[in-house]
């Protein structure tokens, strides 16, 4: 539904989860950003599937032509040690997958 990340907040007594609408990911932060591709990458690797550029694309209504924008939020994600490679053999950047970091 290329909605923003939601945002977990833990205490001692409850756990408040907050979903956002709807929102351009150029009107989201970084942080937005990096977590929202976490959280896509766990929701496809739980679907028995692997993120790639074009499905994170397609999750923030990243144009086509923008290829490079999903590639840095996938880069600045796996920096925060949040997804891993798929496949570390693969020599292909062009068709890598990429899974949550505890899988």
């Amino acid at each position: 539904m290329r909605l923003p990340p939601i945002k977990i907040e833990r205490s001692e007594d409850f756990t408040r989860i907050t979903l956002y609408p709807e929102r351009k990911y150029l009107d989201m932060s970084k942080t937005e950003k990096i977590q929202a591709c976490y959280q896509h990458a766990c929701l496809l690797f739980e679907d028995g599937t692997k993120m790639t550029n074009l499905s994170l694309r397609e999750r923030l209504s990243i144009g086509k032509n923008n290829s490079a924008v999903a590639s840095r939020i996938i880069n600045d994600t796996i920096n925060a040690g949040l997804i891993k490679l798929a496949d570390e053999s693969s020599g292909s950047k062009r068709y890598s997958a990429y899974i949550p970091y505890y899988a």
